[in-house]
């Protein structure tokens, strides 16, 4: 991502009191200049393994951490200006948790300031600005599995522009739906489909549901064998089939829910640092106050790229919101020296790192907040598409959210994770004219409601409550005076 931006640059906003997205630097990245524009002109695909080797998550890969914090080194503060402000950005993070008024160098008569508006320093001075409270982020989703033939529709169409990806084609895409006890979604059951010498090993989300794609696994042409808890069907590509079993479901008990943030965290994103702060420090908040017993933790992992301050860190599940809160609140966005980042080794870190609980005993969400593709032409140890099987092995639904910037690329590896692992593709509009989406998309205006970034977000994850608990979509709790202000 290119280090050079807007106006915004020159400022560093004061943080407050929650940061969505990635670690602190005072260096510049390296002089690292790998081109994207070569890349779209030399190929249009590139080749995948079609069977990575995935392993079974194993004890150590769920075990629940001894002490919820960092499992890399902190990211380093950056220095000189920018501590000072994130310093004073946290003394007033503390101050509004207290249910103190903010210090601000306005007059008396003057509307209080929370921690949704922005706090501007430069070199020379302090600038208030309180229109910025009105700035906050919206969003828009589409479902590409529920509109499925567009979706096919808008590949054929990309791959017609010589842009390249890592590819895992979805033709053939099985539905599969388990039901159990009561008839209710069986949520993190185990779904074995088999044909031709393949087998595969699925687990269902939230609704109960996987979705088997056959060219991702070289499984061929079918018929397929389908078996979940006892229960046994066939499928013909292309089918969606439906599995009555006696699993166990979630009906009447404390709903387990895992929400990991995968944040890009180099420069290019800096222009939205603060508002998004603000967003996910609320999501968070609303999270907890969800209607029914649910039992939340939340995690984060931050990227840059190769040669920047750091690669990945990763800040493990934790139940305590204030922690959460204080481990990402002094962090920035720097380095990045080209578009591309490094997301294959992120997403690789973010569902092997945490400590995710089983399937079985927890819904689980990553959600994505980036701005630009992985680097498609490096070699990497886990490219995201393993990681896409990993996430549909293990019932992990990824939500991208795209940020301003993100070109047509990016739009497509976004989609891919979302359509593959049952998740929506969800992208910041801004209300007019706005939309962070690829100059080529296909998504309308018309196909999208238009929300806040966080009530958007909320609202995802409590549907995602209410399909596990078989109930109708539950609307997400309001934003509390609490939550605007911070505390």
């Amino acid at each position: 991502m290119k280090t050079t931006h807007a106006p915004t640059r020159n400022l560093i906003v004061l943080l407050a009191f929650v940061t969505v997205l990635a670690s602190a630097s005072s260096s510049e990245s390296a002089d690292t200049t790998v081109t994207t524009t070569v890349a779209r002109v030399e190929t249009t695909r590139l080749s995948v393994d079609p069977e990575p080797t995935l392993a079974p998550p194993s004890e150590d890969d769920t075990a629940s951490s001894s002490g919820d914090g960092w499992m890399d080194d902190e990211p380093d503060r950056s220095s000189g200006a920018e501590v000072a402000a994130a310093e004073a950005a946290m003394a007033e993070a503390e101050m509004a948790s207290d249910a103190a008024d903010m210090a601000v160098e306005e007059p008396a008569a003057a509307p209080a300031t929370t921690a949704a508006a922005a706090t501007i320093v430069t070199e020379d001075e302090i600038v208030h600005e309180p229109d910025q409270q009105q700035a906050r982020l919206t969003g828009g989703s589409i479902d590409d599995n529920e509109r499925f033939d567009d979706y096919l529709a808008y590949r054929a169409r990309f791959f017609g522009l010589g842009i390249p990806v890592r590819d895992l084609d979805p033709t053939g895409r099985i539905v599969v739906t388990v039901t159990g006890e009561d008839g209710l979604p069986a949520a993190g059951a185990e779904v074995v489909v088999a044909a031709n010498q393949v087998e595969v090993s699925l687990r269902t989300t939230a609704d109960g549901t996987v979705r088997f794609h056959p060219e991702a696994y070289s499984a061929g042409d079918g018929p397929f064998t389908v078996s979940a808890g006892g229960a046994s069907t066939t499928a013909e590509r292309g089918q969606s089939v439906a599995l009555e079993t006696s699993l166990p479901t979630a009906a009447g008990e404390t709903v387990a829910l895992d929400v990991l943030f995968l944040l890009d965290a180099t420069g290019s994103m800096d222009d939205e640092i603060y508002q998004l702060k603000i967003t996910i420090d609320e999501v968070a908040h609303r999270i907890h106050r969800i209607p029914g017993e649910v039992d939340v933790r939340l995690g984060m992992t931050l990227y840059r790229d190769e040669g920047d301050e750091f690669l990945t860190r990763t800040f493990d599940f934790t139940p305590d919101i204030q922690a959460f809160s204080e481990a990402l609140s002094m962090v920035v966005a720097a380095d990045g020296g080209d578009t591309p980042e490094a997301l294959d080794e992120a997403l690789a870190d973010a569902l092997s790192r945490p400590s995710w609980r089983w399937a079985s005993e927890a819904v689980q969400l990553v959600f994505l907040v980036a701005d630009a593709p992985p680097q498609i032409l490096r070699q990497v140890p886990v490219p995201y598409t393993d990681s896409m099987r990993d996430a549909a092995r293990r019932g992990i639904k990824i939500f991208p959210v795209s940020s301003s910037g993100t070109d047509d690329q990016a739009e497509f590896v976004f989609r891919q994770l979302a359509q593959f692992t049952g998740a929506r593709y969800v992208f910041l509009t801004y209300g007019a004219g706005g939309r962070a989406t690829g100059a080529s998309t296909d998504i309308d205006q018309r196909d999208y409601e238009e929300l806040s970034l966080d009530d958007l977000i909320v609202r995802l994850v409590a549907e995602e409550l209410a399909a596990l608990r078989g109930t109708a979509d539950a609307e997400p709790p309001e934003t509390s005076q609490d939550d605007q202000q911070g505390n």
